[in-house]
């Protein structure tokens, strides 16, 4: 770029905007150009390494750690580091760092970390622990040549297979792509698949390929889904009507959702209808249900203060229709809302129908009849605790526990 061009870029950057632009283009440079990595980066990667690990957890990834909603890969890596298990999880936001080393701790022996910084020197020094594995999320879009290169340097690969290979999941374009790389790793030998739901474990058997195939659903951070959190939020707690039945939903509001069963609900006066999250798409909006009194969209809520405002739903339901992509969904809520103690109306949503704790609607007269029944006895103290004790049983420390003791198993097996 020439200089009167790059002086009219910075100046509509601003001096933080040109900064971010400078660095973006010189870690370019470092990737393409394959510079030295600086010492001091080494030296860090050295001091990690030096602890001793016998497996080494790498997650390639293109949406970073803290610029989405926490979700199934932030919650399972962050409880997999411990003495024996590196996690290292690739990151290029700035968001996501405390400093300028593009490196921060996120639990015990783990990290998220900018690969553009560290990956040239990390992947040359991992080469001390024995057992090192590539872990990428079947609905992200890490290349797979990329994913090569890690196996041509005797990793494995972790395959999250976590949702329908599905249009409306996959970013524009790239749908053909992710599906010639989730059929060859499904081939290959030095894959392991872990599955969510049982419909995407049947397709990694029905496929009958070379990967080892396990199971493992999403689950909850319980410690931070405690009853007891509340919210100072003005605006929330004005709109609350004492009188009414707080009926509520957070996660994506999307084509999934079912917007005619939310409109059955909104049809009995006596119960408001709480709606947070992100709008993944237009369907919220076109719906019309946001022209109704007793629905409100409060928008999105950081993780942390999520159970501050679940604290005073009454019931809470996972409204989705039943179709490709939500018959192979283990719902992350569906485990956040038991901690919470909870009573839950779901649709007929497979993944939901295991746990006997869990109402299940199959038509819109049904679901508005399970809610008014789940606030009846949104008291019982019995129906709490087993609220209570299936989310801990489905805590991210169980899940991770679970992954690490595949991960023994494959190592043993393999001498």
């Amino acid at each position: 770029m020439e200089a009167g061009k790059l002086f009219e870029k910075a100046r509509s950057l601003g001096i933080r905007g040109t900064m971010k632009m400078g660095a973006v283009k010189w870690k370019k440079l470092e990737k393409d150009f394959h510079f030295p990595t600086a010492p001091g980066r080494s030296a860090v990667i050295d001091r990690i390494l030096g602890r001793g690990y016998k497996r080494i957890v790498i997650f390639e990834n293109h949406f970073g750690y803290k610029n989405i909603m926490m979700q199934r890969p932030q919650h399972l890596l962050r409880n997999m580091g411990d003495d024996g298990t590196l996690v290292l999880y690739n990151s290029y936001y700035d968001v996501d760092y405390e400093g300028r080393g593009r490196i921060t701790q996120i639990g015990r022996s783990a990290y998220v970390l900018d690969m553009y910084y560290y990956r040239d020197y990390l992947l040359k020094a991992v080469k001390s622990i024995k057992n090192r594995y590539l872990m990428v999320y079947s609905t992200d879009t890490v290349p797979r040549r990329r994913i090569e290169g890690y196996l041509a340097l005797g990793f494995k690969v972790i395959y999250e297979y976590v949702d329908d290979i599905n249009p409306e999941l996959i970013a524009p374009g790239k749908i053909g792509e992710i599906l010639k790389r989730h059929d060859a790793l499904l081939r290959d030998k030095r894959v392991l698949a872990v599955a969510t739901a049982d419909r995407l474990y049947e397709n990694v058997q029905a496929l009958g390929g070379r990967a080892r195939a396990v199971q493992i659903s999403n689950g909850a951070e319980c410690v931070k889904f405690n009853p007891e959190s509340t919210t100072g939020d003005k605006q929330y707690l004005d709109w609350l009507d004492a009188e009414k039945i707080h009926v509520g939903y957070y996660g994506a509001l999307a084509g999934w959702v079912d917007y005619e069963l939310l409109g059955r609900l909104a049809q009995e006066q006596d119960m408001q209808i709480i709606l947070i999250g992100v709008e993944h798409d237009s369907s919220l909006r076109e719906s019309a249900l946001l022209e109704r009194d007793n629905v409100r969209y409060f928008g999105k809520k950081d993780y942390e203060a999520l159970a501050g405002y679940v604290h005073y739903f009454d019931v809470c339901i996972i409204p989705f229709v039943v179709n490709e992509i939500t018959r192979a969904t283990s719902p992350v809520k569906l485990f956040e809302y038991m901690a919470m103690e909870k009573p839950i109306v779901t649709t007929a949503l497979p993944e939901c129908m295991k746990y006997g704790t869990v109402n299940i609607a199959r038509d819109k007269e049904e679901f508005v009849s399970m809610v008014r029944k789940c606030w009846a006895q949104r008291g019982d103290a019995a129906g709490k605790e087993r609220l209570r004790q299936c989310a801990r049983d489905n805590d991210w420390a169980a899940k991770a526990k679970e992954l690490k003791k595949y991960l023994s198993w494959w190592e043993k097996d393999e001498g």
